[in-house]
C-alpha cells in the first residue's frame, strides 16, 4: 500500500518480442534491429536487448563498442529486485535504447558460458538496465531455443516471438525444432520472416533465389507459422522498411496487448 493506506496496481508486465533463430547466419540480428528502428520511426518508445552473449553484434550494427577490458563480469544479483536502482546503463542511438552482452566487455574478448549462466545474463540485461520508459523491449535472442531462457523471458514480461529462416532447408530443420520447444513452454509465435530469400537485380529487378528452397511441407510454414515478410538480400544487410511494414504492424497490435 502507499501511504494513503490505497492498494498500488502492480505495473502491466511489458511487452517483449523475442526475436529468433534455430540457427545462426539467417540475419536475424539484423532483422531485430529494424525492427527496434522501425518502432522508434513510428513513435514507440523501445529497448532492444542484444542477448547472443557469444556473438554480441548489435553494438557494431549500430557503432557501439566497448574498448576497456572488463576484468570481472556480474553475472546476476540476488535479492530485492530494484534496490539501490538499475546499475547497467542503456546507450541511445536514434532513440533507440540499447543493453547488449557487448557492453559487458570489450569487443576482443570472449565470454565462454553454458547456456544457463547465460540466460542469467539475459535476465540481468532486461531487469537491471535503466530503461526509462520505454514501452516494449526488442530481444535479439542467440541461436537455439532452451526451457530456461524462455522462463527468464516469459518472468520478465509479456512475450512473443518471431521466427528468422532463410528459404534455406536446414534453416528451417533446425528452427521448427526451436518451434518445438516454443510450443512445449507455450510461448506464442508471432510470426516468421524469410530473409536473405533472393537478390533483385538494381538494372532490370530480376529477383533471383540466392538458396535452394526446402521442400513447403518441411518448413516452419507448414508447422503453422505465418509469413510477415520475405525480405531479399541486400548489401550491408539493408532492410528497406517497406518490406518489413507488415512485420511491424504485428508486433505494434502485440504492444497495444
Amino acid at each position: 500500500m502507499d501511504a494513503s493506506g490505497s492498494a498500488r496496481q502492480a505495473p502491466a508486465p511489458l511487452p517483449i518480442i523475442a526475436v529468433a533463430s534455430g540457427k545462426g547466419g539467417v540475419g536475424k540480428s539484423s532483422v531485430a534491429v529494424a525492427i527496434g528502428r522501425q518502432l522508434v520511426g513510428r513513435g514507440r518508445r523501445v529497448g532492444l536487448v542484444d542477448a547472443d552473449i557469444a556473438g554480441p553484434d548489435v553494438p557494431r550494427m549500430l557503432g557501439l563498442r566497448r574498448d576497456v577490458p572488463a576484468r570481472s563480469i556480474t553475472l546476476a544479483r540476488w535479492g530485492r529486485a530494484g534496490q539501490g536502482g538499475s546499475d547497467l546503463e542503456a546507450m541511445e542511438v536514434d532513440g533507440l535504447k540499447v543493453a547488449s552482452a557487448g557492453f559487458l566487455m570489450a569487443g576482443h574478448q570472449g565470454l565462454a558460458l553454458g547456456s544457463d549462466l547465460g540466460d542469467l545474463i539475459l535476465g540481468r540485461l532486461i531487469r537491471e538496465t535503466a530503461w526509462g520508459d520505454v514501452e516494449a523491449l526488442v530481444v535479439d535472442l542467440p541461436p537455439g531455443i532452451n526451457f530456461t531462457q524462455q522462463g527468464v523471458l516469459s518472468g520478465a514480461g509479456r512475450v512473443t516471438t518471431i521466427l528468422v529462416v532463410t528459404p534455406a532447408e536446414v534453416a528451417h530443420l533446425d528452427t521448427s525444432r526451436s518451434l518445438g520447444t516454443l510450443r512445449q513452454v507455450r510461448t506464442p509465435v508471432l510470426g516468421g520472416v524469410e530473409n536473405m530469400a533472393y537478390f533483385a537485380c538494381p538494372c532490370c529487378g530480376e529477383k533471383t533465389d540466392l538458396h535452394e528452397p526446402a521442400p513447403e511441407e518441411r518448413t516452419i510454414w507448414a508447422g503453422g507459422v505465418e509469413r510477415l515478410a520475405r525480405l531479399p538480400f541486400r548489401p550491408g544487410a539493408v532492410i528497406d522498411p517497406v518490406d518489413l511494414a507488415p512485420v511491424v504492424d504485428a508486433v505494434e497490435t502485440h504492444i497495444a496487448g
